[in-house]
């Protein structure tokens, strides 16, 4: 079994055949425990989306709000699915029947049903990565985080509780399930996943059928709560038959809640082989199948009704039939006019024969998209969906790799890229498709960030500057974007925030026709700098030194650092950018024990509802000032009862405070300067100051020294 775990784009062959031929990628028979796992999610890129290792996508809000379901763009709580999962249907020969498969359907929850395949005995998901600096290096990685599952059909039963799987009747099948994301800023809003089935069974299969169902629900989770009266009924869905897409927008948001804006599309790549009658992936369209089934309905319009059956005589309430054609276009058209809670399914096949032992290969990816421009949210319009179908586009290219006329055959010309199984990508050719081939950006910068008294210095290092683009098989790094957030974003826009930084900085190299030719003069240091404990050179710094850049005190701030390359005009591929190297920084006064210096709180006084402070009242904050390393602050009221104690030192300044959990990022937490610590203005008995005259001491745990001040709270 493999082992591992999250990483980078350089492409994986994955070509399987039918053949009578057994695969190697099933050397172990799966079976069923209860080794299923659904904590995984995707971490890099911008979507975080939980893919399980039972043919599952999403949670069904299980763990919200604190695992995604499939949330769009990362740290918002914008909600797109519910749960997905992926359906194999076919007809089996010994049988004389069709018999379908599923990963989960509607009716799950309710009956029991839909949850078909398990895992073996001490099956885990695999978690690689292609980027060399994680702990899940793996040189087979094919993207920046690969999960990697097996599960299978075959059992009737759940092993480790002896229960039956309701109305199962196994196909005999085997999956591997490959997912692949990437933290590239033109690949971050997809996340591609990989289904190799095999027949494991002694049956021939035949007219098999591969789709993946959805109940997509695109909600502004914090406004509208996952499970609340109207959370599921205000879906748009719509399907776009050229791009293989089905999709799924909010038509409206909840009474008082702010708009999504959003999309969530799910696209078929391709399949290896081709379904019957197919021989390129430019007419791979007409198999490509989209149904869509009011939630458990079983009454309105027929073509809304929800399957129950995996085989009836009548098209509607048959799972089979529903993957085996399109829903009629005046019923597609509808589903874009009005809010519904509708579950979706895109499909393709018929392939034709799968006898014991062969394989398909079938591929979606799973896009999302902010809506552009400022149209009503019920709309549905092509250029709304201008950025939903970029990054579809952007998906497809991943997967086609070499396979530039989309034929599944490696052509003259087409083999550019190699892989070595020991070294990772080779510039020479390989005799194989190599998929999921892109240009890369440079590497992402390593970035630190330093205090000086009430001011930050950004540094990073220069590996960016050897990276190899291995599409264009050269070094083409260009040069150095540098962005910041202004103070009172956090406020606006909340996880959001990555979304709005400024560029405040850019250079790049000289003696080219690419750029603004600057140099790097200004932000390059001398020599490298190092600092303890930490093996990193670094040779770049920002602000410019003796620039005058200032910022403000105890407001948060985060900092960027993205490198670039030159692109190939000749090629007709365009300058791209690494991922954003983040850090957040809350500027302040360095620790200090000098007995003149004197501590200080602000703002003094302090007026309740401050535009810093957000909302509410445990979302209010001050800040000490000028305080020892490591010191106790002991808050009184002028009668001298104490209202709090607080333990300061460089590893606690206060950012466990309310404040700080909503506005900040647990994964990337803010860094502070270490003579400032915050208070939430909460007392030991946790409740809300009153107004009034406060007075403090400041004890020096290494001296002994106090100090003392005063502050005044008006509400």
């Amino acid at each position: 079994m493999l082992k591992s775990k999250s990483k980078l784009i350089k492409g994986i062959t994955v070509c399987v055949c039918l053949s009578g031929i057994a695969t190697s990628l099933f050397a172990q028979r799966l079976s069923k425990v209860s080794d299923d796992q659904d904590t995984y999610y995707t971490t890099v890129g911008n979507i975080r989306m939980t893919i399980t290792n039972f043919g599952t996508i999403g949670t069904r809000n299980r763990y919200w709000p604190t695992q995604p379901s499939c949330e769009y763009p990362k740290n918002s709580q914008i909600e797109h699915i519910y749960q997905g999962g992926l359906w194999i249907g076919a007809f089996s020969k010994s049988r004389a029947q069709y018999f379908v498969s599923t990963g989960v359907t509607d009716r799950a929850g309710s009956s029991g049903e839909g949850y078909e395949y398990t895992t073996a005995t001490g099956s885990r998901m695999i978690e690689k990565s292609s980027l060399s600096y994680t702990g899940n290096y793996d040189v087979a990685a094919v993207s920046h985080q690969d999960f990697i599952a097996e599960y299978s059909d075959r059992r009737t039963r759940v092993p480790a509780t002896g229960d039956t799987i309701l109305n199962h009747y196994p196909l005999g099948v085997d999956v591997r399930q490959e997912s692949y994301a990437w933290n590239f800023p033109f690949t971050d809003a997809f996340v591609i996943l990989n289904y190799t089935i095999v027949n494991k069974g002694d049956d021939t299969l035949e007219n098999v059928y591969v789709g993946l169902w959805n109940n997509g629900v695109v909600r502004n989770t914090p406004y509208s709560r996952p499970g609340t009266t109207g959370y599921f009924n205000d879906g748009g869905n719509g399907f776009d038959s050229l791009r293989r897409m089905m999709y799924t927008f909010e038509y409206k948001p909840l009474p008082g809640g702010v708009p999504a804006n959003s999309y969530v599309g799910i696209k078929l790549l391709g399949a290896t082989p081709f379904p019957a009658g197919i021989d390129t992936l430019g007419a791979l369209y007409k198999n490509t199948f989209f149904s869509a089934w009011a939630f458990r309905s079983s009454q309105g319009t027929t073509a809304y009704f929800s399957p129950t059956d995996d085989y009836n005589s009548t098209w509607y309430l048959s799972r089979y039939t529903r993957m085996t054609q399109t829903l009629p276009q005046a019923n597609i058209a509808q589903l874009r006019l009005a809010g519904q809670n509708m579950t979706t399914m895109l499909s393709t096949g018929p392939f034709r024969v799968l006898r014991p032992n062969d394989t398909v290969q079938v591929v979606f990816a799973i896009v999302c998209a902010k809506k552009v421009g400022s149209l009503p949210e019920n709309l549905d319009l092509l250029e709304q969906r201008t950025k939903l179908n970029e990054f579809a586009t952007w998906a497809q290219q991943a997967y086609d790799g070499e396979d530039i006329n989309g034929n599944n055959i490696l052509d003259s010309g087409e083999d550019i890229v190699g892989r070595d199984p020991i070294r990772g990508f080779l510039l020479d050719p390989d005799g194989k498709i190599t998929r999921y081939v892109l240009p890369t950006p440079p590497d992402q910068p390593k970035v630190r960030a330093e205090f000086e008294n009430n001011e930050v210095v950004i540094y990073w290092d220069k590996q960016a500057e050897e990276s190899i683009d291995p599409f264009l098989k050269t070094k083409d790094f260009e040069g150095y974007r540098i962005y910041r957030s202004k103070p009172g974003m956090d406020f606006q826009f909340s996880g959001d925030l990555l979304l709005n930084l400024s560029l405040v900085g850019e250079f790049d190299s000289t003696g080219n026709e690419f750029g603004y030719n600057t140099g790097f003069s200004q932000v390059k240091l001398p020599n490298a700098k190092m600092f303890n404990g930490d093996p990193t050179e670094y040779w770049y710094r920002f602000p410019i030194a003796n620039s005058g850049a200032t910022h403000l005190s105890g407001w948060q701030y985060v900092y960027g650092v993205s490198a670039f390359d030159k692109g190939d005009p000749s090629k007709q591929i365009e300058s791209f950018s690494s991922a954003i190297s983040i850090v957040r920084v809350v500027p302040g006064t360095l620790p200090t024990s000098d007995p003149n210096v004197k501590v200080g709180v602000y703002p003094n006084p302090y007026y309740a509802r401050a535009y810093w402070d957000g909302s509410g009242e445990r979302f209010r904050k001050i800040y000490f000032y000028n305080l020892p390393a490591n010191c106790t602050i002991t808050i009184f009221t002028i009668a001298g009862d104490v209202v709090a104690e607080l333990d300061h030192s460089s590893q606690n300044a206060g950012q466990d405070i309310d404040w700080f959990e909503r506005y900040g990022d647990k994964s990337n937490p803010a860094i502070f300067s270490g003579g400032e610590h915050a208070w939430n203005l909460i007392s030991k008995y946790d409740q809300a100051i009153s107004t009034g005259l406060y007075l403090f001491a400041v004890k020096d745990k290494d001296t002994g020294n106090i100090k003392r001040g005063k502050f005044l709270v008006i509400k």
